[in-house]
């Protein structure tokens, strides 16, 4: 592992380029993350009786669509479609790192590749967006079309419940992750107030439960497809948080995937200047 981080300075000494890259990605993933948040607030807040008009899309993807709505929409929009593909890039290069070849370590480089791909979908967006194709279907219905077009087949429907099982999985990850505070290890801490420290650490912890518990949901509903033989069970983060929010126990996921979104936005905004870069370990 060290011999790993060795070669990974290396890499950065003689292309300085690629922490700047990190840290832009990084800067444009906490904005999205932000707003995000708090669309899905709204979500939440609807289901609690507040009635002044209907929230977006409450998802990465509808916080993008959510800042063309500004004046400042089109140059806004193409400054966080380039942060998002720079983050893209970042995932990427850091998939290729030199580093160990233990089983751990290669899922972590394809969970690096599947976030590149992820977030390259989302600064695609960003700039469809600004060619005013923002009539685009929502996050929700490709999830169900892209479901209804694979379950037309047998193994369709195993390929679905493998997916949803993957996703709470991975939403058990983050939440354990969160819920143990391991999400420094790609930080500067160099020269952090301990108060700073602890609220930074905090910020990030409480995100990564709210990310998980949003994979988590959707991941659920993606089992529930499954089962039932019913694409119309399957849905994007926006339709599982509506669906939630729709009964009491439930609802509380929603907020807590709301905090967790608004935090792990601030985690990021308030850290990229700190972001490093690492081999997968």
């Amino acid at each position: 592992m060290a011999e790993a981080q060795v070669q990974a300075q290396e890499v950065i000494r003689e292309h300085p380029g690629i922490t700047i890259v990190g840290r832009v990605g990084w800067f444009a993933k906490g904005l999205v993350y932000l707003v995000a948040g708090v669309l899905a607030l709204m979500v939440a807040l609807r289901s609690l009786g507040w009635k002044q008009g209907d929230s977006g899309e409450a998802s990465p993807t509808g916080a993008i669509k959510e800042v063309a709505h500004h004046d400042f929409g089109g140059p806004a929009l193409v400054i966080l479609g380039v942060g998002l593909i720079v983050y893209a890039l970042w995932r990427l290069i850091s998939a290729i790192m030199p580093g160990s070849h233990e089983m751990k370590i290669a899922v972590l480089r394809v969970a690096y590749v599947i976030s590149a791909i992820m977030y390259a979908t989302f600064a695609i967006t960003a700039f469809q967006v600004v060619g005013e194709s923002a009539s685009d279907p929502d996050g929700n219905s490709k999830v169900t079309d892209l479901s209804r077009s694979i379950m037309k087949n047998g193994f369709g429907r195993v390929l679905i419940g493998v997916v949803g099982a993957v996703l709470i999985g991975a939403g058990i990850y983050r939440a354990n992750k969160g819920r143990q505070e391991d999400v420094t290890q790609e930080l500067d801490m160099t020269g952090m107030s301990a108060p700073r420290r602890e609220w930074t650490r905090r910020l990030g912890s409480i995100g990564e439960i709210g990310r998980g518990v949003a994979l988590l949901l959707i991941g659920f509903f993606l089992i529930r497809a499954a089962i039932s033989y019913d694409a119309e069970q399957a849905t994007g983060l926006d339709g599982a948080l509506r669906r939630a929010a729709e009964h009491g126990w439930s609802r509380i996921l929603v907020i807590v995937v709301a905090i967790g979104f608004v935090c792990y936005g601030a985690f990021c905004l308030a850290t990229f200047t700190r972001r490093r870069f690492e081999a997968p370990r």
